[in-house]
């Protein structure tokens, strides 16, 4: 944010900014730091994990690959374990995709990714910003996901939205996290694969070394899957300011997979 404000005022004065992939300063700069909770372990910072991929293909991206070219994650058990009803969503899917129509493409409308998809699924890197109480997870091109860490249980009343509601806990130098409240319009992944309202997310946290984060996500479905699915993302540390992904990604601009803007009223294209 403090680099994006520097940015802005340089254009307002009539400087040059500098170029992001050509410049050497660390990220986050001197003196800058997103860890702010002494209390608990540090697993603040800019991470570049991996997208998900389908067992002998590559990552499913619209890309093709992450933003640094790693490999991708797998979902396991794999193919998805779903039951009967959640298998015929994926087949329609799937046939559907055949023909250029992607179901289930959430973000293609400008919908919020949602969870798990931003946790199981990153091209882009992603901040984590930890403050007392809180750990909050910054992604590329959606709304942030606050997990709760001051003792707070899930709302007895909570309305589901993409992101649900998460709690969380430092157990050792891994935090703990628990998302419930996810609406079933969310897909799990880039692969846009379902899940009902009835999804309940575990996963941890662990900083494993000084630049290197494991994130492992669970997912508990009883009404789409016949057993938990489980991902575990590699994530590694990026230093350099061209990873502080400054763009506002508006969804309405230039969206190449929307109809046309007759068809779609609000949307820009050139």
């Amino acid at each position: 944010m403090r680099r994006a404000i520097a940015l802005a005022t340089a254009f307002v004065l009539g400087a040059t900014a500098p170029a992001l992939a050509a410049d050497p300063q660390p990220w986050p700069p001197p003196g800058v730091s997103y860890y702010g909770d002494p209390a608990a372990p540090d697993i603040s910072g800019l991470w570049m994990g991996s997208a998900m991929g389908i067992p002998g293909e590559g990552p499913v991206s619209n890309s093709g690959t992450t933003a640094d070219g790693r490999p991708p994650s797998y979902l396991a058990p794999w193919p998805l374990p779903y039951r009967p009803a959640h298998q015929a969503i994926v087949d329609e899917r799937a046939a559907a995709a055949k023909k250029g129509v992607a179901l289930g493409d959430i973000g293609s409308k400008c919908l919020p990714f949602g969870l798990p998809y931003m946790l199981v699924s990153q091209h882009y890197p992603e901040e984590i910003v930890q403050t007392p109480g809180q750990v909050t997870f910054y992604f590329f091109g959606t709304f942030p996901v606050t997990v709760w860490t001051d003792g707070r249980g899930h709302p007895a009343d909570l309305k589901p939205s993409f992101n649900g509601h998460s709690i969380g806990r430092w157990v050792g130098n891994v935090l703990m996290a628990d998302t419930v409240g996810i609406v079933p319009l969310s897909p799990i992944d880039s692969n846009h694969d379902p899940h009902s309202a009835k999804l309940h997310m575990k996963w941890r946290v662990e900083r494993v070394s000084p630049d290197v984060i494991h994130t492992q996500i669970t997912l508990f479905d009883d009404e789409a899957f016949t057993e938990p699915v489980t991902i575990t993302n590699i994530a590694h540390r990026k230093t350099t300011a061209e990873w502080q992904i400054l763009d506002d990604q508006s969804c309405f601009d230039n969206n190449q997979d929307t109809p046309p803007p007759k068809a779609a009223e609000g949307f820009i294209k050139f």
